[in-house]
């Protein structure tokens, strides 16, 4: 046996590790002892290397797995880290991607593999079984040192040939081989005839003098909300916004971040935030892509609400995440928020930085005063221009009103347009700048311009947006303090006011 430290594996049961009860093979299933389950897989006898068992945490049905267990299992990896090249956890399949995720949010700066894995079928019941090659796989790849591949310092899910970031993975199938993916990231390795991992997806090996540790406080007080046509018409959000020491509701919208928009059942997310400090995270139901509030008016409408977004972040990470973050006892509601909108490890494609101009960014741009010129800020957040995806300039509390007569041309202009209706008002235009100096003109052929932008009056006040990508991108570093102009290009068209500014950069931080 070699002298390499080894493999250790945390054994909680799952049918990885079960058997029938009784010798009819239909009897309920049971989870034998590790012992046993070695027995039945000779081949982890052939490794030149140990394979340990941590068998501390009774073993259970997987659906009765949650933050107790995953605190055992992180507290185990930590007082065990420096004796192992890497860690197994053998893990029923109906839960397994939770623990991943909140052990990637518990085990902070981790230069080790921690790879959980399990099986449909067990090799104590069939010759013809996913086990073996699931629990043989996972210690590979979790001894790189001893297999000479890459270090894969994250919590993975491998599962039917498959190596997966766990708090990216969601569980697609009940019975099948291949039970999970990654909608929104491709695998980080395969293995067929040999085992091969994709470099490039994995994320980087902690910073020198960063310490591996561990976070075990969890706040349990996290609420999946799931909304489905016709809530808005039922008590059943608001009996569950009104919850005993609720801290979080993460929001399961449609689409790109949508629910419905009838007043009372907005308004009491509304007060909910407002009023009770509960944190709205706003996860999309679709499995690929991300959560963008304000490209539509119903999630602009949530933004005013106190949503945040959760880009394209699956449910089990949001709310683990969350549970992390506020278990942080010195961390405000805001604190929470901000880190929750960031790529802590892995779990999402974009961070969002959001820096807020303050109160005194309240202004106005109409006929008499066709600009406004908001005093600049340093921006934060930690990304380089080039991985900016999207920078807007959001007005909170914000109106587009038409003047007077904006509305007066005749329907017959406005037929030959095949717009809208008469008493429909213009559009009107409004241009922006990027730390443009008081009192100085600005050009379209400038780097500072941000774009000419058309906004339609409005019935009400919300949030009105301008994407400045382009300007941003060009002049701006983390940082910096950038100021930004709004120039009413139309000025007797109307008029546009805001009560707060605030500006937010979508930053992808590995290319995918």
């Amino acid at each position: 046996m070699s002298t390499d430290k080894g493999v250790l594996v945390i054994y909680t049961g799952g049918t990885i590790g079960s058997k029938p009860r009784d010798p009819d093979p239909d009897s309920p299933q049971v989870v034998v002892p590790w012992k046993e389950l070695l027995q039945g897989t000779p081949e982890l006898e052939r490794l030149p290397y140990r394979v340990d068992s941590y068998e501390g945490i009774p073993p259970l049905d997987s659906c009765n797995v949650g933050p107790s267990q995953w605190i055992e299992m992180a507290e185990c990896i930590r007082d065990n880290y420096e004796d192992y090249n890497g860690f197994v956890i053998l893990h029923g399949t109906d839960t397994m991607v939770s623990t991943a995720c909140a052990l990637s949010f518990m085990l902070r700066d981790l230069g080790k593999p921690v790879i959980i894995t399990g099986a449909q079928r067990s090799a104590l019941v069939s010759i013809r079984n996913d086990a073996t090659q699931n629990l043989l796989t996972a210690v590979e790849i979790a001894n790189p040192q001893a297999s000479n591949l890459p270090v894969v310092p994250e919590v993975c899910i491998f599962f039917g040939g498959k190596l997966l970031r766990g708090n990216r993975a969601v569980k697609m199938d009940t019975v099948g081989y291949e039970a999970y993916a990654t909608p929104n990231i491709p695998p980080l390795g395969t293995a067929g005839d040999r085992i091969v991992i994709n470099e490039r997806l994995v994320r980087p090996l902690p910073e020198r003098g960063r310490r591996f540790n561990v976070r075990t406080r969890l706040d349990r007080n996290v609420l999946a909300l799931y909304i489905s046509p016709g809530i808005q018409d039922t008590n059943i959000a608001q009996s569950q916004l009104a919850t005993e020491d609720l801290r979080a509701a993460v929001v399961l919208s449609f689409g790109s971040g949508n629910i419905p928009t009838k007043r009372d059942f907005v308004k009491a997310f509304q007060r909910a935030r407002a009023e009770n400090e509960i944190i709205l995270a706003n996860v999309s139901q679709c499995p690929v892509g991300p959560v963008e509030l304000g490209i539509y008016e119903t999630s602009a409408e949530l933004l005013e609400a106190g949503f945040i977004s959760a880009a394209d972040i699956t449910v089990e990470a949001a709310t683990c995440k969350l549970m992390a973050l506020l278990g942080d006892p010195d961390a405000s509601v805001e604190d929470v928020e901000w880190n929750f909108q960031q790529n802590l490890a892995g779990e999402q494609s974009v961070s969002l930085f959001v820096t807020n101009y303050g109160p005194s960014s309240r202004g106005a741009v109409d006929a008499d005063h066709p600009n406004n010129r908001v005093r600049g800020v340093p921006v934060s957040g930690s990304f380089e221009s080039a991985f900016v995806e999207r920078a807007l300039i959001r007005l909170r509390g914000a109106r587009v009103t038409a003047a007077d007569n904006a509305a007066s041309k005749s329907a017959s202009s406005r037929g030959q347009k095949g717009s809208a209706s008469e008493d429909s008002p213009d559009p009107i235009e409004f241009s922006v700048y990027l730390n443009l100096d008081e009192g100085a003109v600005g050009k379209r052929t400038d780097p500072s311009y941000g774009g000419t932008f058309t906004k339609w009056p409005m019935d009400r006040d919300g949030v009105v947006m301008f994407d400045v990508s382009g300007a941003f991108r060009s002049i701006v570093r983390t940082g910096e303090r950038m100021s930004f102009t709004v120039v009413l290009d139309t000025p007797t068209a109307g008029q546009l006011t805001w009560n707060s500014a605030e500006l937010a950069v979508y930053a992808r931080e590995t290319e995918i």
